[in-house]
This record gives structure tokens, C-alpha cells and sequence, in this order.
């Protein structure tokens, strides 16, 4: 089956989908001849690629830190660059037995979830804003058998600064701008805008996690964020101002500072 609009690569991962076979099986085959429902199902998935629809969305599942996890356009799509957030999470409690871990904003879950695969003595909290966005996560929290609790919150307005501690909070937070012109360009333009934006200078959230984090940390804990990447100096200025020690980025494969936090 010729395709000249789509890379070769597309291709296969459509029909992978459409015909629920294996790469290996798709490209050992000959398949001139499909039936009429896997051709009008490729059809239609090749339409909306071509259309800028993100491969993610079209065949149900991103890969992130080697799991499969579920999305739809309820959720952002797990990005390569945010496995460092989780490798940084991770090393950042490696000392500790039993650590209580808050990821705000937990979208598909995949953070958080990660975070619980690779230390399944923590005690894991994922909290997000969107409930749809929570279902998604409890989905994926079943299908990869992580223990998770999910809280829908907007940041912390769910959280007892009286009783909620934590050892480590994590988040990916909306941090585009507004006006950014990147949002009506690629992937980004299907992707939900509450989960990209802050509708202000992209430094909202962030400005907001790092003063009240303070109040929900125990003492020597970790806050590490992802942002922009051209964010990292302000996003270091917000830490210490807020009083955060040993405030450090950390680069992502691109060389860019994508990662930033400190401890209390």
C-alpha cells in the first residue's frame, strides 16, 4: 500500500492499529489486498494525520519511561524531555524509606505512576483540576498496576496545610504563554489548552507552586518543576526568593535547562 504523503514510519504505526498486527507481520506481508473496513479505517486515520492530528491521539497510547499509557484529547501528551523530571524526582528520594510524593497537575498520570513503579514503597499522589483528565489516570494507574490516589484539585485548594506533607512534590504545569504563537502550531493545536497555558506569561502556575509548596513540604524535601526553555533563570529566581536551598536545572537530551527545583 503506497503512501507518499506520510513517512513510512506513520504508516506502519496506523496499520498496526487498523489491522492489530505486529510491525514485524505488517512489513513481512504483502498487503495489496485488505479488506474494505481496514482500508476505510486507514483511510480515515490518514486523513486526520495528514490533517496534523498527533499520532498519539490517533492510535490511544504514548510511550513514557518504557510503559504505554493511555491518552486522549483530554490530556497532554507524555514528552521524552519529561522523563528527566522523573529521573530527577527519583534520585531525589533515593535516601528515603517510604517517601509521600504530590504530582500536581498529573494529567495521563504517567508521572506520577512512573514514580510509583520504580519506588512502589512511596506513597504517590497525583491531583489535577480536570476530572476527565483524573479518569484517564486512574485508567492507566489499573492497566500498569500502580498504587496511586488521585485527587481532583486545583493546585493545592484540596490539600490540609495542616495534615498534608510531602517528601517530594513534582509537576509539569501549563507554563506557554498565552500568546505564544507555538500553540497553533504541530501537535499543540489538539492538544488541551488548559493543559499548556497558563492564559497568562506562562510563569502563573510556576509563580504559584513555588510560594504555597513551602507549606505542604516537610523539612529537607523537594520541589522540581518542568518549564520552558527559556524559563529556567526566573524559574531560579522564584526558588530563592521563596527561601528554596541548592536551587539547580538540569538539561534535557537537547542541551536545554528543562527541569529546576531545591529542596527547603
Amino acid at each position: 500500500m503506497a503512501d507518499r504523503c506520510l513517512p513510512k514510519i506513520e504508516i506502519l504505526i496506523l496499520l498496526e492499529k487498523v489491522l492489530q498486527k505486529s510491525r514485524t507481520w505488517i512489513i513481512a506481508n504483502d498487503l495489496n489486498i485488505i479488506s474494505d473496513i481496514s482500508f476505510y479505517k486507514y483511510s480515515d486515520l490518514r486523513k486526520r494525520r495528514l490533517d496534523g492530528e498527533p499520532i498519539a491521539y490517533l492510535i490511544g497510547y504514548k510511550e513514557f519511561m518504557s510503559n504505554k499509557f493511555l491518552v486522549n484529547n483530554s490530556v497532554l501528551i507524555p514528552r521524552p524531555e519529561t522523563e528527566i523530571l522523573v529521573d530527577v524526582a527519583i534520585n531525589s528520594i533515593k535516601t528515603l524509606s517510604k517517601p509521600r510524593v504530590l504530582d500536581l497537575g498529573t494529567g495521563c498520570g504517567s508521572i506520577a505512576i512512573s514514580i510509583c513503579l520504580m519506588r512502589p514503597d512511596a506513597d504517590v499522589v497525583g491531583s489535577d483540576v480536570d476530572s476527565e483528565s483524573l479518569s484517564v489516570a486512574e485508567i492507566n494507574s489499573r492497566k500498569l498496576g500502580a498504587n496511586i490516589s488521585l485527587i481532583n484539585s486545583n493546585w493545592f485548594d484540596c490539600f490540609d496545610i495542616n495534615i498534608d506533607k510531602f517528601d517530594l512534590i513534582i509537576s509539569n504545569p501549563p507554563y506557554i504563554a498565552l500568546l505564544d504563537k507555538h500553540l497553533e502550531l504541530g501537535d499543540l493545536r489538539f492538544e488541551p489548552k488548559l493543559a499548556l497555558t497558563d492564559g497568562s506569561d506562562g510563569l502563573r502556575h510556576i509563580t504559584n507552586i513555588i510560594h504555597n509548596s513551602r507549606n505542604y513540604l516537610n523539612k529537607e524535601a523537594f520541589l522540581w518543576l518542568e518549564h520552558g526553555w527559556n524559563q529556567a533563570t526566573e524559574v531560579r529566581d522564584l526558588l530563592k526568593s521563596a527561601g528554596f536551598r541548592n536551587v539547580t536545572s538540569f538539561l534535557d537530551l537537547s542541551g536545554i535547562a528543562r527541569v529546576t527545583g531545591g529542596n527547603i
